[in-house]
Parts: structure tokens; C-alpha cells; sequence
């Protein structure tokens, strides 16, 4: 019987029998090549097929294999190499190391420099520790309330940097701020290594909210004319229906409801907390006016960067080149620093970016006039549709005149309608 030969395969990034998979284990690999130590080596001479096929049966790593005219360049990890020298007398071909690398060389080679290695130890400690702790905060999705007030709340709450990781409970952090802010309509906190994200959105009825929180009995009341569109009441007494034109001060839901007997005869009033969704047509006046002379701003490709790094409330600007322009733009960018993807230091590194500009002096025709104005108008209904306003008619009349654009008139909308009156008892 013939004896069967191992075929050789090569393999561009790794040889062996280990699983490799680049996406998910190559940067394990890299750390545990790096704290084993490995070696990259050349070989050569005749039988380099059968040296590799023994490291194979040997189930000795090989990786990063290349082909080079005659001979092989290939990775091996430090404990591989002690049987290279065997598998060489025993094929009849040589190797050469071409360098050594990872923490057992690096030790070796500073061997005697002890300052350096104390140094790298303590660097290695002192990551390690600053792992366990908080560095950075912050607040994502502020609109009323300001990314400085969440994050002084939450200051106030100890969140801050310096706080130990396992004193933190996302969850119970969620609650608090839910409680506290009850016009916060969703909150989420992630921690992701030493960086706390927390993330708010914050409800566009404000008065459903104070309506739904208000723990005395009250009327839902008109704020502003209006017409009734729909009206559901949960709670209390309705004291319109759809159709009916109100104005300011009008009751819609009353908070006083009759209480009666079996005969239908009335007892007693109650007072309760009036509840219900109400919509109602109404107008809203819009007016702006600017000038048809314009500015007009064009960049002309210089710039330069400005750097600060802000360590706790202090903020360090770095050295670098500087220029002077008369006009310019300025766009200030925030990198918070880490060492890999989990461990955020707390140190902050502003990039501002001043870009030269020249203004140029320009006067709108009538046409432009009339498009920057509908802009202008299409901005602002854009604010009151996020709010939850629906825009039925626009009757905004814009007109060119005397070096001025004007837009003038009312715009319907059907939007959420209802204010709170507390009831005197």
C-alpha cells in the first residue's frame, strides 16, 4: 500500500488546524500573539512543503503565510519555535528569524532598565483601575430642557466622573429622571464602558402632561379662540361639542361633576380632575418682514484648527499655527478620548475649524425675495408640525416693496387645545 501524503494548502491568513475568523477573533488573536510573544521567520532549502506539513500534524500555528521566490515568510508564536529546530534537522531545510515581538521580548529587551518597566506596569495598573470608574457623561435628544441641565441634575445625582461603575444602575437612574421630569416622555441610560449615554425625548403636549400629573381638581379651559373639532372626555364634565366657537377662558371640560340618585334627582357635586383630549380649529398671525440688501458669504478654501483639551472644567488651549482673517466661519467638534472602544478618559479634545470668508454685498429680486420668504414661512411651519400641529390652510401674503419683503396673514391649523384651571374649594 502506498502511503498517502498530506496535501498542502496555503492559506493567506492563517496555517493550522486553529479557526480563524477576521471579523470576530483576529483582534483576540493579536492580543494573545502579543502577550505569548510570536516570531516572524524565513525559510529555506529544500523540503519546505514537508516542514509545513509536520507543523500541521503538529498542530504548530503558523499565520500570515506568504510565498517569496524560494522560500516561505510565515508567523509562529514563541512556544512554536521550540520545535522548529527539530522539524528543521528533519526536513534538511534552515530558517531565520527575522524579528522578535510581544511581552516576554519586550521585558527581556528592557530587562535591565527598570525605570521603563515599573513605568509600563504602572501604566498597565493604572488603565486597569480608571477601567472600574466613570469619565464621561453625556445628555443626547435635549430640546426645552439643555444638555447642561441634565447633566447638572445628574451631577446632583452623583452621576459624574469618578463614580465606580458598580454604584450605577441604569435602570433605577431611568425611574429617577422619569419621576423628576414629567415632561420627559422616554428616557434610556447606556453604559458603554466608561462613557454613560442618556438619551430623552421629550413630549410636545405639555399641557396633557401638567393635566395628567395635577393630583387637585380642575377645569380644562380655552387659552385662545378657537373652534371644536373633536373632543373625548375622560374625566369630568364636557361642556362643549364639536362645532362650537369658544374663546379665551371658556370652559371645555368642567371638573365639577352631579352626582344623583335612583330617581335622577341631584345630590351632591363632586370635584374631580378634568381629563380629555381635545383638538380645535384655530388661526395663528404670522408676520416678518427683511431687507431685499443681502450679505452673501464665500469661502475661499483657507483655514486652519485650533486645539484645546478640556480636563475637568478647565480647558487647555495646545499650541499650533494661528492666522488672522477678517471674516470667517467657526465650527467647534468634540472628540472625547478612549483608549479602545470601552475605556473613555476624561479628557475631552476640542477641534475648532476657522474658515476665511469673503461677504459680498447683493440685492434679491423680487422673484428670490419671494422664495427666500416662502423659506422662511416653510421653517416656521415646520416647528409647529413637530409639535404635533396639523396645518390646514396658509393665508400668508408676501409683497416686495420699498427695498423691503413682507409676509403677512393667518394660518389654520388643528392642533391640541386645553388648559389647566385649578378649582378653588
Amino acid at each position: 500500500m502506498k502511503k498517502s501524503r498530506k496535501r498542502l494548502v496555503l492559506l493567506p491568513f492563517a496555517y493550522g488546524k486553529a479557526p480563524i475568523n477576521r471579523e470576530g477573533t483576529s483582534m483576540i488573536f493579536s492580543i494573545l500573539h502579543f502577550l505569548g510573544g510570536y516570531c516572524k521567520v524565513v525559510l529555506s532549502g529544500g523540503g519546505q512543503e514537508r516542514f509545513l506539513n509536520i507543523c500541521v500534524s503538529k498542530q504548530i500555528l503558523l499565520w500570515k503565510l506568504t510565498r517569496k521566490d524560494s522560500h516561505y515568510i510565515f508567523f509562529i508564536s514563541r512556544a512554536g519555535m521550540e520545535e522548529l529546530e527539530e522539524i528543521s534537522a528533519k526536513t534538511g531545510c534552515s530558517y531565520r528569524i527575522i524579528c522578535k515581538k510581544g511581552l516576554p521580548f519586550l521585558f527581556h529587551r528592557y530587562r535591565k532598565r527598570k525605570i521603563l518597566l515599573a513605568a509600563f506596569l504602572f501604566s498597565a495598573v493604572s488603565l486597569y483601575v480608571m477601567s472600574l470608574f466613570l469619565w464621561q457623561v453625556q445628555a443626547v435628544g435635549c430640546r426645552s430642557h439643555s444638555e447642561e441641565e441634565i447633566l447638572d441634575y445628574l451631577e446632583e445625582q452623583g452621576i459624574k466622573s469618578g463614580r465606580r461603575l458598580s454604584e450605577i444602575s441604569c435602570h433605577a437612574l431611568e425611574e429617577q429622571i422619569r419621576r423628576d421630569y414629567k415632561d420627559i416622555a422616554w428616557v434610556s441610560c447606556d453604559l458603554k464602558g466608561t462613557l454613560l449615554t442618556v438619551t430623552i425625548k421629550e413630549t410636545l403636549d405639555k399641557e396633557a402632561v401638567q393635566a395628567e400629573t395635577a393630583d387637585v381638581p380642575c377645569n380644562l379651559i380655552a387659552a385662545k379662540k378657537g373652534t371644536i373639532d373633536s373632543i373625548v372626555v375622560r374625566s369630568g364634565s364636557a361642556m362643549v361639542k364639536k362645532g362650537d366657537k369658544v374663546k379665551r377662558g371658556d370652559v371645555l371640560i368642567s371638573g365639577e361633576v352631579g352626582l344623583y340618585d335612583d330617581s335622577g334627582t341631584l345630590t351632591e357635586t363632586a370635584l374631580v380632575k378634568a381629563e380629555g383630549s381635545i383638538l380645535a380649529i384655530t388661526k395663528i398671525k404670522y408676520e416678518d418682514s427683511f431687507s431685499m440688501l443681502h450679505y452673501v458669504k464665500k469661502h475661499t478654501g483657507r483655514s486652519f484648527d485650533l486645539f484645546q483639551i478640556l480636563a475637568g472644567e478647565k480647558l487647555i488651549s495646545l499650541p499650533g499655527k494661528k492666522e488672522t482673517y477678517r471674516y470667517y466661519d467657526e465650527e467647534t467638534k468634540q472628540h472625547i478620548l478612549h483608549i479602545g472602544p470601552q475605556l473613555y478618559l476624561p479628557l475631552s479634545l476640542y477641534v475648532t475649524t476657522r474658515s476665511e470668508c469673503q461677504i459680498q454685498e447683493k440685492t434679491y429680486t423680487e422673484e428670490q425675495a419671494v422664495k427666500e420668504a416662502e423659506k422662511r414661512l416653510s421653517v416656521f411651519l415646520q416647528e409647529y408640525k413637530e409639535q404635533g400641529v396639523e396645518i390646514i390652510d396658509n393665508k400668508v401674503r408676501i409683497t416686495c416693496g420699498e427695498g423691503v419683503c413682507r409676509a403677512k396673514g393667518k394660518i389654520i391649523v388643528r392642533e391640541p387645545f386645553g388648559k389647566i384651571q385649578e378649582i378653588s374649594q
